[in-house]
C-alpha cells in the first residue's frame, strides 16, 4: 500500500506564496490528487465521520501507553490571533503548511475520510485561486518561460477545487450516531443518539458540530468507572458539573445519563462559542431527554463563573493560546476540592504537532504534597495518563490521547 502525507503537513504556506517555484506548487496539487482523486480509482467515497462507529463495548479501564510521539522541535503553528471558544484551523491569511515535517505517511484511506485534512485541502485551494496573480506574476529570477506555465498551474488548481464541490455536493446530510457504553460492573449501557452535522467549509471553528475521538473515549471511560470520574458530594448539595467545548455534548449527557442512572442530584451545564454548534448541542439534549443546561462561553473573556465540582473538556486545545485560556476559566468556576478533567488528542505532525505540551506548561505537576503548610494554592496536574488509539476511531494525525487530572494543590515550591 502507499502511504501519504497530509495536506496539514506538506501544502506550502500561503503567506509567503509569492516564494515557492513552480514546481513545488505542481508538486503541492499532485499530492493532493494522489490522496483524493487517484488515476487507478474512482474518486473516493466520503465517510460523513471518520470517529463513526456504532458502538463502544471494549472495557477501557486499564490504560494502554503510547510512545512519545516524534518531534519535529516546534509547534507547527501560526502566531496570529486565535478564534474565541476553540478553532480546528486558522483563517486562509495564517495557514503554515509545513514543509519540514518528519511525519510517517498515513493510510489514504484514513486521509480521505479525514473531514479537517479534506476542508484544509479545500480552503487552501480557495486561497491559492484568490491569490493567484501574486504568484502568477512573482518570478524573481525565474525562467521567463514560467510566464505561460504558471497560469496553467492555477487552472489545475481550479478543476481540482471543481472535483472537490463535485464531491461534497453529494454529502450534506447529517449522520445521526449512536453510542453504547457499558456501565459500571455489567450494568445496563448507556445509550446515547447524536447528530453529527456537516462541517461548514466556510467557518473553520464549527468543528464542534462533530463528535471527536477524545470525547468518545472519555465518555465510556467515565460510564466505565463513574465513581472514580466524578466527585459526589455527601449531603443535600446536588452535584455542579461543567463542560468546556461541549460540542455534540457527547461527555455531558453521557454524564447527565450515568448520575440519573446513580440517582444522584446534579446540575450539569454544557457550553461552546460558535453559533451553529450551540443550536446542533440543544437538539442533541432534546434527542437524548437528558437535564442539561447550555450557556454560550468565550474562553478569552470569561464571565464570573459560579463555582462546580468537576469541570469537563475533551479536544478543546487547538492554539497555543487556548491552555492559557481554559486556566482562567477554571480558576474562575472551580470549587477548593474539585476537579477538572481535561482529555486532548495527541498530534505528532500537521498544524497541531505537540500542542498537547502546552498543557504542561500553563498547569504545573504537583503540588508539594503537604496540605499543612500554609502554601498558595494553585491549578495543578495530579496525575496524568496516555491512553492509545482505538480502531476506527480518530483523526488521521493522531498518535494517542493525554488525560489530565488537575486540582486545586498547594504550590510545590512553597515549603
Amino acid at each position: 500500500m502507499t502511504y501519504f502525507r497530509a495536506p496539514t503537513s506538506f501544502l506550502p504556506p500561503l503567506s509567503i506564496l509569492s516564494t515557492h517555484t513552480t514546481a513545488s506548487m505542481q508538486d503541492a496539487l499532485q499530492g493532493l490528487k494522489d490522496i483524493y482523486f487517484p488515476a487507478a480509482e474512482p474518486p473516493p467515497k466520503r465517510t460523513q465521520s471518520i470517529n463513526a462507529v456504532p458502538a463502544l463495548k471494549q472495557d477501557i479501564s486499564d490504560t494502554v501507553h503510547v510512545p512519545r510521539p516524534k518531534r519535529t522541535g516546534r509547534l507547527n503553528h501560526s502566531d496570529g490571533v486565535p478564534d474565541s471558544g476553540y478553532a480546528s484551523e486558522e483563517d486562509e491569511a495564517e495557514m503554515e503548511g509545513d514543509l519540514e515535517s518528519e511525519a510517517e505517511g498515513l493510510d489514504p484511506d484514513v486521509l480521505r475520510s479525514d473531514e479537517l485534512e479534506r476542508n484544509f485541502a479545500i480552503r487552501w485551494l480557495t486561497g491559492l485561486i484568490k491569490r493567484s496573480d501574486i504568484w502568477m506574476y512573482a518570478f524573481d529570477g525565474t525562467p521567463e518561460q514560467e510566464e505561460h506555465t504558471r497560469p496553467a498551474v492555477i487552472e489545475e488548481a481550479s478543476k481540482l477545487l471543481a472535483r472537490f464541490s463535485g464531491d461534497d455536493e453529494q454529502q450534506e446530510d447529517a449522520l445521526t450516531r449512536q453510542f453504547m457504553f457499558p456501565f459500571g460492573a455489567g450494568g445496563k449501557p448507556i445509550t446515547i443518539e447524536l447528530n453529527d452535522a456537516p462541517l461548514t467549509l466556510t467557518d473553520h471553528t464549527s468543528v464542534g458540530l462533530q463528535s471527536w475521538a477524545s470525547a468518545i473515549i472519555f465518555a465510556e471511560r467515565i460510564c466505565v468507572n463513574p465513581t472514580r470520574y466524578m466527585s459526589i458530594p455527601q449531603g443535600a448539595a446536588p452535584l455542579r458539573v461543567l463542560e468546556l467545548g461541549a460540542g455534540t455534548g457527547l461527555l455531558s449527557i453521557a454524564t447527565a445519563r450515568l448520575l440519573d442512572r446513580m440517582g444522584a442530584d446534579a446540575t450539569i451545564v454544557a457550553t461552546d462559542y460558535h453559533s451553529a454548534v450551540l443550536h446542533n448541542l440543544l437538539q442533541n439534549v432534546k434527542t437524548n431527554n437528558v437535564s442539561v443546561q447550555i450557556e454560550s462561553l468565550d474562553w478569552s473573556r470569561p464571565p464570573p463563573l459560579e463555582p462546580y465540582d468537576v469541570i469537563l473538556g475533551a479536544d478543546v486545545v487547538y492554539h497555543p493560546e487556548h491552555a492559557k485560556w481554559i486556566k482562567d476559566c477554571v480558576e474562575k468556576a472551580l470549587k477548593k476540592g474539585g476537579v477538572f478533567w481535561l482529555i486532548i488528542a495527541m498530534r505528532s505532525s500537521g498544524r497541531h504537532e505537540g500542542l498537547w505540551e502546552t498543557v504542561d506548561d500553563v498547569f504545573p505537576d504537583g503540588g508539594c504534597g503537604n496540605e499543612g503548610c500554609g502554601g498558595e494554592m494553585k491549578l495543578a496536574v495530579l496525575q496524568k495518563e496516555d491512553v492509545g488509539r482505538r480502531e476506527g476511531i480518530g483523526r488521521a494525525d493522531e498518535v494517542g490521547y493525554r488525560l489530565f487530572e488537575i486540582r486545586w494543590l498547594p504550590c510545590r515550591y512553597c515549603c
